[in-house]
């Protein structure tokens, strides 16, 4: 009986040696880039599932994927916006179409590309792609997405265009 017990107790110990042995180092120990990009990719797979439309009712349902400021900077501009067209009801707002693409017309997909570390800040380069489909036609444009760290994970804290200008920059302007 002795003898069973030992055996069984050793079989277990093999098996979860070699279940640790099988996992790949990287899934042990992911790095922050690696985390930041999966945080964009889950932000965006998210975004374009959904209407992009820059909406209050839209922006709330991204909280949970932004930094309270960027957040608060959104709600804000909507809000601006909103006086706004009461005083001028013809004028375009500000912001037409979607800020978190930085796009009048929203594309149809996008790819992460590389990702790199400055201090608490991951920027991941975000390609948007436009299908034959659309009135661009065929076409792509890369944008550069700031992700912060917070207790959650890592939040997008600001979106840069391929211009150079931040979003945050963009709405906390005076228009």
């Amino acid at each position: 009986m002795r003898y069973r017990g030992r055996w069984g107790l050793l079989t277990t110990t093999a098996v979860l040696l070699s279940l640790g042995a099988l996992c790949p180092a990287g899934a042990r120990a992911a790095s922050p880039q690696d985390a930041a990009v999966r945080a964009v990719r889950s932000f965006y797979a998210f975004h374009f599932a959904r209407n992009k439309d820059f909406t209050a009712s839209n922006v709330r349902l991204r909280r949970r994927f932004l930094t309270s400021e960027l957040y608060n900077l959104l709600l804000a501009e909507l809000k601006r916006e909103a006086e706004q067209r009461k005083t001028h009801p013809d004028e375009a707002p500000y912001f037409e179409g979607d800020p978190l693409t930085d796009s009048q017309e929203y594309p149809d997909s996008f790819r992460t590309g590389k990702a790199e570390m400055s201090g608490d800040r991951v920027k991941v380069t975000v390609t948007l792609l436009w299908s034959a489909r659309t009135s661009r036609g065929r076409d792509q444009r890369d944008i550069v997405v700031e992700m912060a760290r917070s207790g959650a994970g890592w939040l997008v804290n600001d979106i840069i265009n391929n211009s150079g200008s931040r979003l945050q920059d963009e709405l906390k302007k005076e228009h």
